[in-house]
């Protein structure tokens, strides 16, 4: 079988969400093996590339997704597509870009984590009153 053909067939078995999980997991896999300069580079430009797609997409005309959470992901792509080329010129650590990937992979999947605080944080956050049982 053919790679156009696999792909095909492939884009049939999965739904959107399913195929835009396997896409984060594979960037993330790019990202993690990167370890030469060139290799790294190619790895930031496909993460830029995942995230322009998903950025078309949320601003396309029909988009069904609520406005508030297409402006939310809008600001999460660019700023994804920002740290990526801003990664390209260092070798600063790219877990923080792996991490928001494999979140936006478990929402998709729907086992996204509740994100908690640390307590100091929530503590000084303006407006914080703990929860009372």
């Amino acid at each position: 079988m053919t790679l156009s053909r696999y792909q095909t067939t492939l884009s049939r078995s999965q739904s959107p969400r399913e195929v835009e999980i396997r896409a984060f997991a594979h960037v993330n896999a790019l990202l993690a093996n990167a370890t030469s300069g060139p290799a790294r580079v190619a790895a930031l430009h496909t993460n830029h590339k995942l995230w322009s797609i998903l950025l078309a997409d949320i601003a396309a005309p029909g988009n069904a997704l609520p406005r508030e959470l297409r402006g939310r992901l809008a600001s999460l792509a660019i700023w994804a597509q920002r740290e990526s080329l801003r990664l390209m010129e260092n070798q600063a650590p790219l877990d923080g870009l792996m991490a928001v990937n494999r979140d936006m992979a478990d929402g998709l999947s729907g086992q996204a984590r509740p994100h908690v605080a640390p307590a100091a944080t929530r503590e000084a956050a303006p407006g914080y009153a703990p929860a009372r049982v």
